[in-house]
Parts: structure tokens; C-alpha cells; sequence
């Protein structure tokens, strides 16, 4: 990113310490499909063919937004680079000046490479070694995630590697970290959620995965592990804050709290938000089904945006997309400097 961004973004944050009135998108999520080809054991998605926005729709947006204040945006899913037009969409964004992210296991890596060139940094799926994958993802999606992380290293894309803490991935750990290290990149981890509350459809229950979900024992040691880990200098990415959240955190079944935290303000709806692939739009993505979304495409973005209902009963959370975001947006020195050395070397 440019200094000027980064000052951007310091100047946003701590107007919205100060002044609880202040909003900007700075950061958004845009789901650009519920398609995916892979039937991951730990993903509930939807995988409807649900309407999605073109790209000239996803222009419009982004360009407002970028009027509003917003400086990153990272594309999900499903599985965004099942998109036909994702050189068209990302092009757009970075045109407009954003820092864009992907979340990806890697399908259509080749095919998609013009695309990923253009990315500031690829989230790549990755919980372990082939044979965890495999079990994980099942034999194609393994592959896939074998031959995109191929590709980025000959094709120089930037790229971190995500892993879900799972039964089966958690025994991986030292082994995953050391694969990030051995290629100049950084490996992050994220909570295996459940589904807390009736009515979202992208989080299992709790019995539907009760053969990988990790027992609280288990997450909490894993959680010390990586502390520790991070304490040495190894490639971890999460911040520490976000790790201490984790370990602090009474019960991982359940999302969030009422509670606040010590270490950061909820910012969602109010630094950062989630764009569905039909055009609704959420504070967080936690809130599908929860709240009411509003429609840009009937509103447009910034009415949409400004409109956003407050979230009840929720100021603080382990949500692994919106926690890191949250300490930074609340300006968090550990977790601030946490990126920004990881930014500026990668």
C-alpha cells in the first residue's frame, strides 16, 4: 500500500475512536459467488446459483465506496475465481486505487493467473499436508490447492496461506508454519465455527462436524501453541492480540458477546462491511440472517451503507474474518505493527 493510504487509514481510525458518529467503509468483504466446486467437510455454504452482480454493477460499487473512504477490498465466496469476469472485476478495483485481497483454495489458478497478478495478496486455503487436504477438501480440491500454490511461486504471486483449526490440522501446525517460512510467507489461522444461531447457512452445526471439531481443550492448547510459536519470531501471521482473544474466550461454540473487549471496538458497519454476491449488504457477515441487509442495488451503496442497522447484543467476538479488522480499525499497536511489518516485507 501507499503512504498515503496508510495515512488514510490512521486518520479514519482515529476519527472513528473519537467520534462515535464517524462511519467509513474502509475495509470490505464482496462475496463475488455462492458457487463452488469442492464440498469442503467444515463449509456449509450455499452453493445456490444465486443471482450475482456483473461486473459493471460491481464497478459502480466499488467506485462509490471509494468515494466514501474505503481502500481495501477483498473478493470470497464460494470460490471467486470461479468468476469469468474476475480480470474485469479486480482490474476495476485496483484502477480505482484499492489494496485487493482474495480468499481462494486455488481452483482455476491457471486460467485465472491474469487476474492474480493483479492482486495485492491471495488467501490461500491450506490445512495441512496432501493427505489432510485431501480429507479435508476432497481429492480435486487437494489438488487444486497443490497446483495454485505452484503456480504463485513460479509466477510470483503474493500470497499467505489460511488454515482452519481442526482436528486433523491442528497435529500440522509446526509443520504448516514451516512451510510458510521455507517460502518467504506468512501462515494465518482461523477458529472452526459453528452455526450459533438458526437461519445463517454458510456455518455447520456443531454435530455436523463433530468428527474435526477440535474440543476446547484442544483449541485452547493449539491457541498456546501458536503464542508461543509467535513469541519465538515463527511465520505467524495472526496478530498476538487476536491470538490472546482467542485464548480468553469463555466458549468457542458460541460467536460473540454482549461483552466488550479490552483490546478493541466492534467496528462493523461502521469501518468495514460484508457485500453479498445478490447485492445485500451487512454490517458483518455473521449478520446474514440475523439483521435485515439492505440493497445496493435498489439504494446504491452509500445509502445502503449509512442505513446499516446497529448490531444488538454483540461487541465483541472470535468471528477469525472481522477480529484482525477490529483491532486494527481500533488501532491496537501490536496488532498495527503486527501488519504492517508483514505489508512492508512482503
Amino acid at each position: 500500500m501507499k503512504l498515503k493510504t496508510y495515512a488514510h487509514f490512521l486518520w479514519h481510525a482515529l476519527r472513528l475512536k473519537f467520534d462515535a458518529g464517524h462511519r467509513a467503509p474502509l475495509s470490505m468483504n464482496i462475496q463475488l459467488t455462492h458457487r463452488c466446486a469442492n464440498n469442503c467437510r467444515y463449509c456449509f455454504y450455499d452453493r445456490n446459483e444465486s443471482e450475482e452482480m456483473d461486473a459493471s454493477a460491481l464497478r459502480k460499487i466499488l467506485r462509490e465506496a471509494w468515494d466514501m473512504g474505503a481502500r481495501r477490498v477483498n473478493f470470497s465466496g464460494g470460490e471467486p475465481l470461479l468468476r469469468e469476469d474476475l480480470y474485469e472485476i479486480v482490474e476495476s478495483a485496483k484502477e480505482e486505487g484499492f489494496f485487493v485481497g482474495i480468499s481462494t483454495k486455488g481452483a482455476r489458478a491457471a486460467e485465472q493467473l491474469r487476474a492474480l497478478k493483479l492482486v495485492d495478496r491471495v488467501m490461500l486455503s491450506y490445512d495441512g499436508p496432501d493427505d489432510v487436504r485431501e480429507f479435508l477438501y476432497g481429492k480435486n480440491g487437494a489438488e487444486e490447492t497443490r497446483e495454485a500454490l505452484e503456480i504463485f511461486h513460479a509466477q510470483g504471486v503474493p500470497y499467505w496461506t489460511t488454515t482452519v483449526l481442526t482436528t486433523v490440522s491442528i497435529p500440522h501446525i509446526d509443520w504448516i508454519v514451516e512451510q510458510a517460512r521455507i517460502k518467504n510467507s506468512v501462515a494465518n489461522f482461523v477458529l472452526l465455527h459453528t452455526q450459533p444461531w438458526e437461519g445463517i447457512r454458510f456455518h455447520p452445526k456443531a454435530e455436523q462436524v463433530r468428527d474435526i471439531l477440535p474440543s476446547e481443550d484442544q483449541t485452547r492448547s493449539a491457541v498456546r501453541h501458536l503464542i508461543a510459536m509467535k513469541k519465538r519470531g515463527a511465520a505467524v501471521g495472526s496478530s498476538m492480540p487476536y491470538l490472546e482473544q482467542w485464548l480468553a474466550w469463555p466458549d468457542y461454540l458460541k460467536i460473540c458477546s454482549p461483552e466488550s473487549s479490552p483490546l478493541y471496538s466492534c467496528m462493523a458497519g461502521r469501518a468495514f462491511c460484508e457485500l453479498m454476491a445478490d447485492g445485500t449488504l451487512y454490517p458483518c457477515g455473521w449478520m446474514r440472517g440475523v439483521l435485515p441487509g439492505v440493497s445496493v442495488t435498489d439504494h446504491g451503496f452509500a445509502e445502503a451503507f449509512q442505513s446499516l442497522p446497529e448490531i444488538p447484543d454483540c461487541k465483541s467476538c472470535v468471528s477469525s474474518c472481522w477480529l484482525e479488522s477490529n483491532l486494527i480499525f481500533s488501532l491496537n499497536p501490536r496488532t498495527v505493527l503486527n501488519w504492517l511489518r508483514y505489508l512492508l516485507r512482503n
